[in-house]
């Protein structure tokens, strides 16, 4: 809902994301249970060694030739070779560096704090590009926005009590 109305929509997109949602999830759950043999150090560095086998061949069957053709060369040509490296090394290495802190925040915290944690960032995100880059909110998108926000908030509220019963019971 909150997307819908923006120009670069696409339901193949939408999809891809939900995907991406769900992996992402998936992995935070799983990392977490591998952290009782390893730290979240190891733990990263095996996902990141496991993701690039997985991802490299079909992304090299799938968009390599189109990238090498139109994408790399266009980039290059509009910024220089120098600012396109210096730029890929810099996205690179601050993705990197987020996905550490996530997988070590994972190792401190509960899951459902991880989850709460990036709602916030989400949130954060979302008013950063409305004050910065100046893009528009129309009442679909806020209205979408914070649906989505609320959910999670309450889904996470909803968790935090079922846990704190539980703890309760036990005691």
């Amino acid at each position: 809902m909150a997307s819908l109305t923006e120009l670069s929509f696409s339901w193949k997109g939408f999809i891809n994301a939900m995907i991406s949602n769900i992996s992402f999830t998936y992995r935070s759950i799983y990392s977490k249970k591998a952290m009782t043999d390893m730290d979240s150090t190891n733990v990263y560095a095996y996902i990141s060694i496991i993701a690039l086998v997985v991802c490299i061949p079909p992304a090299l069957i799938i968009e390599g030739p189109q990238l090498m053709q139109y994408g790399l060369n266009d980039a290059i040509a509009k910024v220089g070779m120098t600012k396109f490296v210096s730029d890929l090394f810099l996205v690179g290495l601050f993705y990197h560096l987020y996905n550490q802190i996530a997988t070590n925040t994972l190792e401190r915290v509960a899951p459902l704090t991880h989850a709460v944690g990036n709602v916030l960032k989400r949130v954060f995100v979302i008013g950063f590009s409305i004050i910065i880059f100046g893009n528009k909110i129309t009442t679909q998108t806020g209205i979408g926005t914070c649906i989505a926000i609320a959910g999670v908030a309450l889904y996470s509220y909803i968790k935090a009590k079922i846990e704190e019963e539980k703890r309760a019971k036990a005691a």
